[in-house]
This record gives structure tokens, C-alpha cells and sequence, in this order.
């Protein structure tokens, strides 16, 4: 799947089009209009219009984190930047909450210097890669802050949880502008 990705100012994105490999739209996310929220608030739309969860920074952390909240506004992943020195400047550990109540990590880690290639692991075992196709610098006459973003998943891996983490790395990437 491919994510295009168009960002208002000041620089973080605020609605998404995810579409697959047959170009249909899988996920929507839309984002509240610059100045009313603190967070970044968006949220995150099923290609049948159900709203999947609300994805969010958590505004003043210290430590660069996010939070995703599912419908009901139940806590269900955190993510933390993780040590910049040791892992590089895109990774992040995710908690996710099962519905059975157990807590799992999930590691996206960079895999070159510029973080154009990071892969989503499990219990050490990959389930999904984010690569950026297109930068998202400003070009002359064009407003747009975009960038284009390739997922490659495993199969039987929650899309949704593939798609927080691909939301993650293009918010860092807006704001870093890199």
C-alpha cells in the first residue's frame, strides 16, 4: 500500500489517503484544523467509514510519545521515541494492549542512516517494512508538504497497527523534514 501524505503548516501532516496495491482506499485519517488541538489529534477511518481508533502526540512529553485511543477513547498503544544514539532517529517501541489484556512490543527500527527503510518487528521476527518513495521537502508553487511512504505487510498482521506505526514514522519525518 501506499501512503500519500499532505501536510497545512505548521509542519505535521493532517489528512490521509492509505490506498492498495489496486488503488482502492483501505484507511482515511483526518486530522482536526490547525490551532484546536494540542495533540495533533487524528483519526483513523476503515475503507467503510468506521472510525478505527484516534492517533495522538502526547503534546509536552519528554520523552516524543504518542498515544492511540481506541473508539471509546480506551488507551490501546503507546509509542516512545526510542534512544536516539542507540537506534537512530526513527525507532519507536509501541505497547499495544491485547484484548485479552497482555501488553506486547513492537519495535520499528531504522535499517540505514537516513531512515528511508524501517521494519515493524514482533518477538524479533519481522511483519512489516515502511520504505519513503517520494520526499516531502516544499517544492516552488506547491504549498503541499507531501511525501509518499511504500508498507509492505505480512500477511495475517492487523493492518491498523501496521498503519499507527506508519503514522508514527511520517510525523517524525514532517517534523524533522527528512
Amino acid at each position: 500500500m501506499e501512503i500519500d501524505l499532505q501536510s497545512p503548516s505548521p509542519p505535521t501532516f493532517k489528512n490521509v489517503t492509505v490506498l492498495g496495491k489496486d488503488g482502492h482506499p483501505i484507511f482515511k485519517v483526518e486530522g482536526t484544523a490547525w490551532g484546536t488541538s494540542w495533540s495533533w489529534r487524528r483519526k483513523l477511518i476503515d475503507s467503510a467509514g468506521h472510525h478505527v481508533c484516534d492517533f495522538r502526540h502526547n503534546s509536552f512529553d519528554i520523552k516524543n510519545g504518542w498515544t492511540v485511543e481506541g473508539p471509546s477513547g480506551q488507551k490501546i498503544v503507546s509509542l516512545v521515541h526510542t534512544a536516539f544514539l542507540k537506534k537512530g532517529h526513527a525507532a519507536v517501541t509501541a505497547t499495544v494492549r491485547t484484548t485479552a489484556g497482555e501488553d506486547v512490543s513492537v519495535e520499528m527500527s531504522p535499517r540505514d542512516r537516513a531512515a528511508l527503510l524501517v521494519t515493524i518487528e514482533v518477538g524479533g521476527s519481522t511483519i512489516a517494512s515502511i520504505t519513503k518513495i517520494a520526499d516531502n521537502r516544499y517544492v516552488f508553487g506547491d504549498p503541499r508538504d507531501r511525501s509518499v511512504w511504500n508498507v509492505n505487510v505480512a500477511a495475517g498482521v492487523d493492518l491498523s497497527l501496521v498503519m499507527i506505526m506508519a503514522m508514527c514514522r511520517a510525523e517524525m519525518g514532517h517534523v524533522w523534514k527528512d
